[in-house]
């Protein structure tokens, strides 16, 4: 995700210095006029604003702390990834207690919205941080949502995301009961498209079932394993019922045993519609 949203930010005239623990993966950007920083302090040095797009808060900890922790004050921290909102909160004071600015803003969408500036964004900060960021936020997604305070975007972000899990283990089971019994699937889809239980979602990953396809993932099974994992301890923390959700986690740790960590989360099918 991170690479697309760059790109976008340098296609629109922004000068960018992009670091990557991964440091190859970022050297393409280069060439398209970015600075490419051998660490996260050399990029936080050389820029006002930040934008953290990482898989989860140990990443986040081990890119920021403690190296770049003098090199912080009155820099921007926008973190963009999916991260519990007691972390993100947590993430605030200790950005706050070394002279930067935070705000989070979580984002709906893939690598094909994030290069188009489609984005679906969501953002906890303060009025006045909203106010002032909207106009940048605005060229990775169209309408920045105001959802709150820090904490309450990221709490959005996993409301939304477990959607995402209960739909593709719904949609496997569904779609094992019709390929089982030999019913068209075309038939399927078609009573389902009228219907208020469809989700666009259900066309979009439909070839990656019906083929068992699931390579170049946009959301791979260990990330969603992660999100559900930390939705799973906030529903927790608020004394939500997790049956359903713990379902859900025992499913995707199947997946991972099988291997499938790095493929896209429709390849929960091959654990829910075993192959015969």
């Amino acid at each position: 995700m991170g690479f697309p949203m760059a790109q976008r930010l340098i296609r629109k005239g922004h000068d960018l210095a992009v670091f990557n623990r991964t440091v190859e993966k970022a050297y393409p950007l280069a060439q398209q006029g970015a600075v490419v920083s051998e660490t996260s302090k050399d990029a936080i040095t050389k820029s006002q604003c930040i934008i953290l797009m990482l898989s989860d808060i140990k990443a986040i900890q081990e890119t920021l702390f403690p190296s770049c922790l003098d090199v912080l004050k009155n820099k921007t921290v926008i973190q963009m990834g999916t991260i519990a909102p007691d972390e993100s909160i947590e993430l605030e004071k200790m950005i706050q207690k070394n002279g930067g600015d935070y705000f989070e803003c979580p984002v709906l969408g893939s690598r094909t919205e994030a290069a188009d500036g489609t984005l679906i964004l969501m953002v906890g900060s303060s009025k006045e941080q909203f106010q002032k960021w909207d106009g940048f936020l605005s060229i990775l997604g169209p309408q920045p949502r105001y959802a709150g305070e820090v904490g309450q975007a990221a709490a959005l972000k996993l409301a939304v995301n477990q959607l995402i899990a209960a739909h593709a283990a719904s949609f496997s089971l569904s779609l094992g009961i019709v390929e089982k019994n030999n019913v068209d699937i075309n038939v399927f889809m078609e009573i389902l498209r009228k219907s208020t239980l469809y989700a666009p979602m259900f066309d979009k990953k439909l070839v990656n079932w019906t083929k068992r396809h699931y390579e170049n993932p946009n959301f791979p099974v260990k990330h969603m394993l992660k999100d559900v994992e930390l939705i799973l301890r906030e529903a927790q923390n608020k004394d939500i019922a997790t049956e359903v959700l713990d379902g859900i986690h025992r499913v995707l740790m199947q997946a991972m045993d099988k291997g499938l960590g790095d493929k896209d989360y429709s390849s929960l099918y091959n654990v829910v519609n075993r192959i015969s």
